[in-house]
């Protein structure tokens, strides 16, 4: 860290002393905080709290409820814990563990801007590794169940490059899980509703159909394709052309943009992002365990002591500064930061509830009315994807 955040006013929620703010969405904040309790008690952790103005909107609070909810039941190496969730003075919460780590995002870009990491010989094997870790993870939210045995069928649908953190223990973390789908979630999403990011959403959930755990296998197809080729698979210069795109572009393998691509990988991510359900992997397992043959046949081993390597290399004083901001918010009795280091940015192409701008995965709050003009051009950008959705349903 290049320089100590400045505090402002200490702030709490319950037992939680916040800290430093580390990202912020549509719905709510992320920030580190302290957990307090008896003496000489205290732990940190990544601290959600809903926007104090949604509070008293139900739809909104069941959406946060949810995903504490959903997420607090699973427990597994390859998803971020939920340690607590509730309601303090108003204001609602959940606590999660604070992953010492990297967005796999950010992790992306780090490679794309240097030549000798772009080019290494070893980048398919430490990109699939990362990926055979967010199968697991994803496995084990989908394979969720409750108390009487019954599938709770959790699927995430907002799996993207921006929702997978790669500590700095070479661990792939799945985090977000505010607009996934449960049979027993409070708030449901209605027919016609899309929820996702655009560039990563299957077709049958962009065109509103019934989605289970496979539109999970094509997002991280999708994931796998743009870290393999350094590309953007399906992301154009409007939401129309990126949901066409979609539906009906040509899927080409990632080894003809990168010679190095062993076919065997090219076969795992073609499957992936078959656009009929039932020609893709069925599983994220299979998907994983596909991957996982493929690195046992490489020379070089790559697992997770060699990933925490390699984020070692790709950020060289990265942990150093998580560790230090740790320290700081175990000692400080000051507050939230307004300029915390590396503060999360929201990724672009992200939709919720109709179709209106999401923010984190989540709706963004009821913007002013609409221009006249931009209505005529939304009816126009309806009626382009009905068609388009129409004519991939008949194929």
């Amino acid at each position: 860290m290049s320089r100590e955040p400045s505090p402002t006013a200490p702030e709490k929620i319950g037992r939680y002393q916040l800290c430093f703010e580390l990202a912020s969405g549509g719905m709510a904040s992320v920030y580190l905080a302290r957990a307090e309790g008896s003496p000489g008690f205290q732990k940190l952790v990544a601290l959600k709290r809903i926007h104090p103005h949604l509070s008293n909107e139900r739809d909104y609070v069941d959406m946060f409820l949810d995903e504490a909810g959903i997420a607090s039941r699973i427990t597994h190496p390859n998803v971020c814990s939920v340690f607590d969730f509730g309601e303090a003075g108003g204001e609602y919460f959940i606590a999660m563990e604070y992953l010492v780590g990297e967005p796999l995002s950010r992790l992306h870009r780090r490679v794309v801007a240097n030549v000798d990491q772009r080019s290494s010989p070893l980048l398919p094997a430490r990109m699939a590794r990362i990926i055979a870790q967010a199968c697991e993870g994803l496995h084990a939210a989908h394979e969720l169940r409750d108390a009487d045995g019954e599938s709770l069928k959790v699927v995430h649908r907002d799996v993207s490059a921006e929702n997978l953190i790669v500590t700095y223990d070479g661990t792939t973390q799945v985090v977000d899980f505010g607009i996934a789908h449960a049979s027993q979630r409070a708030h449901h999403t209605e027919a016609g509703q899309v929820k996702g990011t655009f560039p990563y959403m299957a077709p049958e959930q962009m065109t509103a159909a019934a989605v289970d755990r496979r539109v999970d296998v094509w997002a991280l197809g999708a994931v796998l394709w743009e870290l393999l080729t350094h590309r953007r698979l399906f992301l154009r210069d409007t939401d129309v052309n990126t949901m066409y795109a979609v539906l009906s572009s040509e899927i080409k393998p990632p080894s003809e943009h990168r010679g190095d691509v062993p076919p065997e990988l090219d076969e795992i991510v073609l499957k992936a992002l078959q656009r009929n359900p039932d020609e893709r992997w069925q599983t994220t397992r299979d998907m994983g365990r596909a991957l996982r043959r493929v690195l046992a046949q490489q020379e070089e081993l790559v697992g997770p002591a060699e990933l925490s390597d390699w984020m070692d290399e790709l950020f060289p004083e990265g942990e150093a500064r998580k560790r230090q901001l740790m320290e700081i918010a175990r000692t400080s009795t000051s507050s939230i930061s307004s300029d915390p280091p590396h503060r999360a940015q929201d990724q672009s192409g992200r939709r919720g509830i109709r179709i209106p701008r999401t923010n984190g995965g989540h709706r963004v709050p009821p913007a002013p009315p609409v221009p006249a003009s931009l209505l005529v051009m939304v009816i126009g950008v309806v009626t382009v994807l009905t068609a388009v959705a129409l004519d991939w349903l008949r194929q």
